[in-house]
């Protein structure tokens, strides 16, 4: 639990995210495609590209890459905790309230929830919506890029030893391997985002959650939890699910109660890091509900790490 100790309110002139911005009409409910990963079509087939705005970071190997382990686990395991090694290891943690000026950088958007509840989904239909003001940052891979690829638009494509080299020198947030290729998203990529005035909007796993947690980025995190399991098998009763061992496959009734397991197994050991918490009933619900706590993550007074305000170490 958070120990709340209120610093200086930091002062600034108020100007709410743009309710023009956002059309709630938009979002259109599809109760058969919760998560990108879930849907029929092909890596190389799936259209991330909508009225010439190209959206990145949605490809299958992106995501698969991240359920399988590194050859070199023990330097993933250390990457990812070395950013919040305080927070990790201490129960608690100084807080101050803290305002976004309108003049910064947005904050860093990243959704966390166990896999098949909906995160990437709900990450591709919010950039969708609006692919001027939210977009996702550009991956890294090792894998050579297909004949209709560009580099820097579906990927960053870089040689293994490059790859290795980004490892070794702490500029990846996230990082996996899957069919003997590495992916990985950079803080830079990110960067990038952000620094165009854009909010960038990532989905990370939660031991991840530490690399995002910094003063630089200001990551508000925003969980994605799983509605019981009798409401998953009737809203998810025609969806596809892409696993380790098959492409796409029908939900099963072990699948429900596998997210469950691994949603309170997320809740136990970081709801301390979760800004907003969300249970994503239904797409064009839960797509209304992450657009307001993007809202409130950029607009409204939120409490965050003392170190954020007072930093005593570059990240």
């Amino acid at each position: 639990m958070l120990e709340h100790c209120c610093g200086d309110l930091i002062p600034f002139s108020h100007k709410s995210f743009k309710e023009d911005l956002i059309d709630e009409k938009c979002v259109e409910a599809d109760e058969e495609a919760f998560e990108s990963e879930e849907l029929r079509e092909e890596e190389g087939e799936f259209s991330t590209n909508i009225e010439g705005i190209y959206l990145t970071g949605f490809r299958r190997s992106l995501r698969l890459c991240r359920r399988q382990s590194l050859s070199t686990g023990s330097s993933q395991q250390s990457f990812y905790t070395r950013s919040g090694y305080n927070a990790l290891n201490n129960p608690y943690e100084e807080v101050v309230r803290y305002q976004r000026n309108p003049q910064d950088k947005h904050r860093l958007v990243a959704l966390v929830g166990p896999s098949g509840v909906g995160v990437n989904e709900l990450r591709r239909r919010l950039i969708k919506i609006n692919p001027v003001t939210f977009q996702g940052a550009v991956p890294h891979t090792t894998r050579a890029a297909r004949s209709y690829e560009e580099s820097g638009k579906e990927y960053h494509f870089i040689n293994r030893e490059l790859f290795e080299n980004m490892v070794y020198n702490n500029r990846f947030l996230e990082y996996g391997e899957y069919k003997d290729h590495f992916y990985g998203t950079s803080r830079d990529a990110v960067k990038d985002v952000l620094n165009s005035g854009r909010i960038c909007v990532i989905d990370i796993e939660p031991h991840a959650i530490q690399s995002v947690r910094t003063h630089e980025l200001k990551a508000y995190i925003i969980y994605v939890k799983p509605p019981t399991a009798e409401r998953m098998k009737e809203t998810r009763k025609d969806a596809q699910i892409t696993t380790n061992y098959y492409d796409n496959r029908p939900f099963k009734e072990e699948d429900f109660q596998e997210m469950e397991v691994a949603a309170r197994k997320m809740e136990s050991h970081y709801c301390q890091f979760f800004d907003s918490v969300m249970v994503n009933d239904g797409l064009q619900d839960s797509c209304v509900q992450l657009l307001r706590a993007v809202r409130r993550a950029q607009d409204e007074p939120q409490w965050v790490p003392a170190s954020w305000i007072r930093p005593t170490e570059e990240f």
